[in-house]
């Protein structure tokens, strides 16, 4: 408990990307309107791939036997499955991105590897259903903590999961929002092993414009919904490091991840 408070304070203590100052917005500049056009399109278009291939995943198994080891791998491949169709959304989303391939190979893959799983975390929150407290994937796959566990995760990385959906829920955000919130987290200079920190931040900066904007406008009486959007990037660090060792978990339980997770969450057998 005391690392983890430690290693909470160090993130927090990195600050949040800063807007542009300017003056009150009456209306998104153009480009800014045609930002956030492209971004939601976009984020559609990668969901409605990943709706088509549906039907290729491994069925969650009816049987309720805890025993059978079948089953368990059943569960668990099901969860994997569905994970690899998210990091491959994810990736398809951000080379479309203006100026994602104008970095060099090494710092997309940087960008990207870090990034991943903290953005399937906030795609996993605006799933969250709060009178079923479960979480829906691909329209009709829901799943509460019990499934969860079911398909191998610790209930230290589930918790973590269920109270910030359930935070990001309370903050009632819409498309827009979300998605200026995962272009972002993208561009986040201070990646490990990141070589261009100055063209990550450039990249970055209009989508930090953008969303402050956006809010300025959509909830004018709300001053402190900028400051609280961009904190939730920092409860993504700490959840990011509980997921780690939530895969370190999986491979001491003998569970092996498939090439494209274990590829993208650094994972060497």
């Amino acid at each position: 408990m005391k690392k983890q408070h430690e290693d909470d304070s160090a993130r927090a203590s990195t600050a949040p990307p800063n807007p542009t100052l300017a003056s009150e917005p009456q209306q998104l500049a153009p480009e800014q309107q045609e930002m956030i056009e492209k971004l939601v399109s976009m984020q559609k278009q990668c969901n409605k791939r990943s709706f088509i291939d549906r039907p290729k995943v491994t069925p969650w198994p009816q049987s309720q036997d805890p025993l059978n080891r079948e089953v368990r791998q059943q569960r668990f491949a099901h969860f994997t499955e569905l994970a690899i169709m998210s990091v491959q959304e994810i990736v398809d989303f951000a080379k479309q991105l203006p100026g994602f391939l104008e970095l060099t190979r090494e710092d997309q893959i940087a960008l990207l590897k870090t990034s991943t799983i903290e953005i399937m975390l906030l795609e996993t929150s605006r799933r969250y259903n709060p009178a079923i407290e479960s979480i829906t994937f691909l329209k009709d796959f829901s799943y509460n903590k019990e499934d969860f566990a079911k398909a191998g995760l610790q209930v230290e990385f589930i918790n973590p999961i269920f109270e910030f959906s359930k935070g990001m829920n309370d903050l009632s955000l819409d498309e827009a929002e979300y998605a200026l919130l995962i272009a972002i987290n993208i561009f986040s200079a201070d990646r490990p092993n990141v070589q261009d920190h100055d063209l990550v931040e450039r990249l970055q900066q209009p989508y930090v414009d953008a969303l402050n904007s956006y809010i300025r406008i959509k909830r004018p009486n709300d001053h402190l919904m900028f400051p609280r959007m961009l904190m939730k990037l920092v409860s993504l660090r700490t959840l990011s490091s509980v997921h780690s060792e939530q895969v370190f978990a999986l491979r001491l339980q003998d569970k092996k991840l498939p090439p494209l997770l274990s590829e993208i969450w650094d994972v060497h057998e």
